[in-house]
C-alpha cells in the first residue's frame, strides 16, 4: 500500500511540475516598421511569478521612447494562464496592473507526429487593459 501511495505522489508531482516547466518561458511580440519599433516581452518563470516589458519608439513620438513595466504571479488551468497583479507588485516602475488578464496556451500536440513547425504560443484574450487583448506572443 505505502509503494502504490509513494507510486501516485511521484506520478502527481511530475504532472505537475512538468506542465509549468512547458509554460514557463519567454513570449514576444516584435514589430519593427519604417517608423519604429514595438516590443512586448513576457516572461513567465517556473515559481509561478512573470514579468511584463513593453517598449515603444516611433518617428513623432513625444516622448520618443515609452516603457511599460508590469509583474505578479500566473496560474495554468486547462490551457488558460491566469494573471494576478497585487498592491505589493505595482510601485514606480511596474504600473502596469494585469489583473483579469487571461491568455491561451497553445503548443504544438504530442499526437502531431508531423515535421511541421508549430509556434508555442499565449493568445491574450482578455484583459482590462484594452491594447493587450488580440496580442499573440511566441515563445523563443
Amino acid at each position: 500500500m505505502k509503494q502504490i501511495l509513494f507510486f501516485l505522489v511521484i506520478l502527481f508531482q511530475t504532472a505537475l511540475f512538468s506542465q509549468s516547466e512547458t509554460v514557463s518561458g519567454i513570449y514576444q511580440l516584435n514589430f519593427e516598421g519604417s517608423n519604429g519599433i514595438y516590443n512586448e516581452t513576457l516572461t513567465l518563470y517556473s515559481d509561478g511569478s512573470f514579468e511584463f516589458l513593453s517598449y515603444k519608439k516611433f518617428d513623432g513620438m513625444h516622448p520618443p521612447e515609452s516603457y511599460t513595466y508590469g509583474k505578479g504571479t500566473w496560474e495554468l488551468k486547462k490551457n488558460i494562464v491566469y494573471f494576478t497583479t497585487t498592491e505589493s507588485d505595482l510601485d514606480s516602475k511596474h504600473t502596469l496592473d494585469l489583473n483579469n488578464t487571461e491568455a491561451r496556451f497553445s503548443t504544438k500536440s504530442p499526437r502531431d507526429k508531423s515535421s511541421r513547425e508549430i509556434p508555442t504560443t499565449l493568445r491574450i484574450f482578455k484583459s482590462d487593459v484594452e491594447w493587450l487583448v488580440g496580442r499573440n506572443l511566441v515563445k523563443e
